[in-house]
C-alpha cells in the first residue's frame, strides 16, 4: 500500500492579492500566521476580514470592553506580521450560523472586490460554529472568485486532514510574536505555546534538515470548494453525531 503524506510545496507560486476570512480576531494568525507573514514579505496586498465582534472572548469578564481590546490586539498582531488592520464586520460572536445568508452575500461581495489570487478561509471540519459558518459561506460564494484562485483552507480547532504543507521555519518567529499580542486571550489559553507545538507537529513526517515548522491547508480551486465542503461537513456531522 502506498503511503501518501501531505506534500511540502514551494511558496513561490502563491500570488496576490490575498483575501483572508476569519471569524474572530486571532483565528487567521493561529491558522495561517506564518504564511500571511510570507505574503507581507513579498509585498502582496492582503485583505483580512474579521467577521464577528469577538464579544464572547472574555468569559470571566476581565476586560471592560472586550470587543475594543480584541480589535487593538488584532491590529498589533497583524502589524507584527507586516500587515495592515483587518476589516471588521461586527456580526454577533457565536451567532454566524443564524446570519448565514447575509454572511455569504458579504463574502461574495468582498471576493468580487478583492479578486484574490490566493484565499485563506476555514475548512469545514472545525468545531466552532462560527468557523464552520465561514467555511459554508465561502463554499457557497465560490463562484465570485477568479477561477484560478488558490484556496487554502486552514484550521484553528482542528488541522485539516491532509492537504498541502508549507515550510514556515523562517517566518514562524513572526507568527509567535503576533500570537503574543493577544493578551486578553492568552489569559485563558497559551496561544503562542500551543501554536509552537502544532507547527512542530506538522513536520512529523518530514526528514528534511532545517524544516522545523509547518502550516497545513486544504489546497483547492474555487470549483472544488462546494464538493469538498459538503463531503467534509457530512463526515464531521457523522463523527460528532450531529444532525444537519
Amino acid at each position: 500500500m502506498k503511503h501518501l503524506f501531505s506534500p511540502l510545496l514551494p511558496r513561490d507560486p502563491l500570488q496576490g492579492p490575498v483575501l483572508v476570512l476569519a471569524a474572530h480576531p486571532d483565528d487567521e494568525v493561529i491558522g495561517a500566521g506564518s504564511m500571511l507573514a510570507w505574503h507581507a514579505t513579498r509585498g502582496q496586498a492582503v485583505t483580512v476580514v474579521h467577521a464577528t465582534d469577538g464579544a464572547k472572548g472574555d468569559p470571566a469578564n476581565r476586560e471592560h470592553d472586550i470587543t475594543a481590546v480584541r480589535r487593538r490586539e488584532g491590529q498589533e498582531a497583524l502589524a507584527r506580521l507586516g500587515l495592515g488592520p483587518a476589516r471588521h464586520w461586527d456580526l454577533p460572536d457565536g451567532e454566524l450560523p443564524e446570519h448565514l445568508a447575509a454572511l455569504t452575500e458579504r463574502i461574495a461581495a468582498v471576493m468580487r472586490e478583492v479578486q484574490p489570487r490566493t484565499l485563506y478561509s476555514f475548512h469545514a471540519g472545525e468545531a466552532h460554529r462560527d468557523h464552520r459558518a465561514i467555511a459554508a459561506a465561502t463554499a457557497a460564494a465560490a463562484a465570485a472568485l477568479p477561477p484560478d484562485c488558490r484556496c487554502l483552507l486552514y484550521g484553528v480547532n482542528f488541522v485539516p486532514a491532509g492537504g498541502t504543507l508549507f515550510d514556515v521555519t523562517d517566518l514562524y518567529p513572526r507568527c509567535y510574536r503576533a500570537l503574543q499580542a493577544y493578551a486578553s486571550q492568552n489569559a485563558y489559553i497559551d496561544l503562542p505555546g500551543m501554536s509552537e507545538h502544532r507547527g512542530r507537529a506538522a513536520t512529523v513526517n518530514l526528514d528534511i534538515p532545517g524544516v522545523l515548522y509547518g502550516e497545513m491547508f486544504l489546497d483547492l480551486l474555487p470549483h472544488e470548494l462546494a464538493t469538498v465542503h459538503a463531503a467534509e461537513d457530512r463526515f464531521f456531522r457523522l463523527i460528532q453525531r450531529e444532525t444537519p
